[in-house]
C-alpha cells in the first residue's frame, strides 16, 4: 500500500525529524511485509529493461499489506565517481517505478553499496525517492539525516523504522558524519540514543541491520550480543540482511529477531533462480504489539518472485527450522 495523507497531530519532535502518516482504519490488524536485498543493477536492467510492472506481476502481496520494507541495494543515479572496490551497483533513477508498482513503501538504505557512487550518487538516491514518495532510512547528507527514523501511523498505531549499516569506514562503509554524507553507523550508542529518543512516540520499532558474513547460515557471537542488546534498548523487531542467505529467527525477550532475509530480486548477479523468503508481520491495533509472523518463502525467477506452496514450501520451513535452531536462545 503507498503512503498517504498527512497526520496534522504529528508530535513536535517528528516534526524535525520525519513524517507521520494516517491510513484508514479497516481492520483490527496491521499487515507488514519485510524483504531482503534489491539490486536493479546490471543482470536485473539487461534482462527487465522498461517493464516496470514484471517484477511483481506474481506478487502482489507487497501491494495488499499496509506496509511494505525492502534493503535497496543500489544508489538510483546514472552520476558519481565509482567507488575503488570490487563490485560497484548503479540502476536507472526510473526502477523507482518498480517499487512503486511492486507496492514498496520504505527503503533501507543503510547498506555497503548505496554509497558506490559516491555522495553524489547517494544524494540522486534520496532525491528520486522523495520524488516517488518512498520514504527511505539508513542514510542521508549527515550524521544527524541518515539516523533520522520513518515514522508512521496506520490504524491508530505507530510504528518507527531505523536502519544502519558497518561499524567503521572502510571500502564499501561510508558512515556519515556530523557534516559528511554517508549510512547511519551500527555503533551501539547510537542505536540506544536512537530508540530512547523515539520510545515514547513510536508503539512499534523496527530496526534495520545489514550485517553479517556473506553465504552463511549463522550469525557471528558478535551479532546476537548486538541484537541482544538492541532489544534490550526498546526495540520490538530486528530485520538482517546482507549474507544473501536466510538465517534464522529468534524470539528474545518481547522482542523478535531475523538475523538475514536473504536476496529478494537481486541482480547484481547472473543467477536467474533463487529460493528466498518474506518476513510478514501483523500487529494488532488494540493491543499495539506484534500478534503473529511468519515467513513466507519465495521461488525467484528471472528476478520475479513468487510465493512458493507444497512440498517446495514445507522444504523450506524445515531449512529454516534447521538455521534458527543453531541460535543458543531458541534452545533453552
Amino acid at each position: 500500500m503507498a503512503l498517504n495523507s498527512l497526520n496534522s497531530l504529528v508530535p513536535i519532535f517528528f516534526m524535525c525529524v520525519t513524517t507521520l502518516f494516517a491510513f484508514d482504519a479497516d481492520s483490527s490488524k496491521i499487515t507488514i511485509n519485510f524483504a531482503g536485498d534489491v539490486t536493479f543493477a546490471n543482470h536485473f536492467e539487461y534482462y527487465v529493461g522498461n517493464r516496470w510492472n514484471y517484477p511483481f506481476k506474481k506478487f502482489p502481496e507487497f501491494a495488499k499489506a499496509d506496509l511494505s520494507v525492502v534493503n535497496l541495494e543500489n544508489p538510483l543515479t546514472l552520476r558519481g565517481i565509482p567507488a575503488e572496490k570490487q563490485f560497484n551497483f548503479r540502476a536507472r533513477p526510473e526502477y523507482t517505478k518498480v517499487l512503486k508498482a511492486g507496492g514498496v513503501d520504505i527503503v533501507n538504505l543503510a547498506n555497503n553499496h548505496i554509497y558506490d557512487y559516491s555522495q553524489q550518487g547517494l544524494f540522486d538516491t534520496i532525491h528520486f525517492l522523495e520524488q516517488a514518495g518512498i520514504r527511505h532510512i539508513g542514510a542521508g547528507r549527515d550524521r544527524d539525516s541518515a539516523r533520522e527514523p520513518v515514522l508512521v501511523r496506520i490504524k491508530g498505531v505507530r510504528i518507527a523504522f531505523l536502519g544502519y549499516y558497518g561499524l567503521r569506514p572502510h571500502s564499501g562503509s561510508h558512515p556519515a558524519t556530523a557534516d559528511s554524507a554517508g549510512t547511519a553507523l551500527r555503533y551501539l550508542p547510537y542505536i540506544k540514543e536512537d530508540i530512547h529518543a523515539i520510545r515514547d512516540s513510536a508503539d512499534v520499532v523496527v530496526i534495520n541491520f545489514h550485517w553479517g558474513i556473506e553465504k552463511e547460515h549463522k550469525p557471528e557471537d558478535d551479532q546476537i550480543y548486538f541484537a541482544h542488546k538492541t532489544i534490550q534498548y526498546g526495540a520490538d523487531l530486528i530485520v538482517g540482511h546482507h549474507p544473501h542467505v536466510l538465517q534464522g529467527i529468534e524470539k528474545y525477550r518481547d522482542g523478535l529477531i531475523v538475523y538475514s532475509l536473504g536476496n529478494f530480486i537481486f541482480g547484481g548477479n547472473s543467477r536467474k533462480h533463487e529460493k528466498t523468503a518474506i518476513l510478514q508481520i501483523q500487529i494488532d491495533s488494540s493491543s499495539k504489539r506484534i500478534i503473529t509472523h511468519q515467513m513466507l518463502p519465495v521461488q525467484v525467477d528471472y528476478w520475479q518472485p513468487r510465493l512458493l506452496n507444497g512440498v517446495q514450501k514445507q522444504a523450506f520451513q524445515d531449512s529454516l527450522a534447521k538455521y534458527s535452531s543453531y541460535l543458543k536462545q531458541n534452545k533453552r
